[in-house]
């Protein structure tokens, strides 16, 4: 089972959860998908009934939720207590949370039929670790959903121009410093290699037929490869 191994990435972890334990993101579920009017149907919230759907950095449980309300089996991991906490009291035994690392699934392999996560691999260094226990815990033929900031977005050069050189810490809930990277297509592509590739994104361009090229939000898609 993996775990992290040098200082860096234990400096992205620890600056997570300082980040998010003492501003925990808990957003209400009405003004969620108001806010992202398009999550709903890019989620696949309705789409795995019945199917063993893991969420991977769950926050305070708002999507996680929908999984349940959809009919699937549900677990999720996050490294920030709070957001455990949150998740725990919103689902009331629905599903199954851990407090753990993306790095370091608790999960025996094979064990899901969907691994989806929002928000998440962007504020990882070594994301290829994350990119290995989504393939480990997938059963054959099963399918992932990941979401990251787009490098090339409207809204980052919006920050750019608002806050200058410390743009970067208006990224996230609150000013406290936590890592991101920002992925192109490309670069999604080679971190998910040898997998194949469905992406699209998503809001926050300055007009919705824009959003292809300027969104912020770049959600990619796929399947487990095939063990060579």
């Amino acid at each position: 089972m993996s775990t992290y191994g040098s200082e860096y990435q234990l400096k992205s972890s620890e600056l997570a959860i300082t980040h998010w334990d003492k501003t925990p993101l808990n957003t209400p579920s009405d003004q969620r998908y108001v806010i992202y009017p398009w999550l709903k149907d890019a989620a696949e919230f309705r789409k795995h009934a019945g199917e063993q759907v893991l969420e991977i950095g769950c926050g305070a449980g708002a999507d996680l939720e929908q999984f349940v309300l959809g009919g699937a089996i549900a677990s999720a991991v996050d490294i920030t207590p709070a957001h455990v906490q949150l998740a725990r009291q919103r689902l009331d035994g629905r599903a199954s949370i851990h407090l753990a690392e993306a790095t370091a699934l608790p999960f025996p392999d094979q064990s899901f039929d969907y691994v989806y996560s929002h928000g998440v691999l962007h504020h990882i260094e070594r994301p290829r670790r994350v990119v290995e226990e989504i393939f480990r815990v997938l059963r054959p033929g099963g399918r992932f959903n990941v979401m990251v900031y787009a490098k090339w977005s409207f809204h980052r050069i919006h920050l750019m121009l608002r806050f200058g050189k410390r743009w970067n810490l208006y990224v996230e809930n609150s000013r406290d410093p936590v890592h991101i990277d920002y992925y192109t297509k490309r670069s999604l592509r080679s971190l998910f290699a040898p997998a194949s590739l469905k992406m699209e994104k998503f809001e926050l361009a300055p007009a919705p037929f824009l959003q292809c090229w300027l969104g912020w939000f770049l959600v990619a898609k796929g399947q487990k490869p095939e063990a060579r």
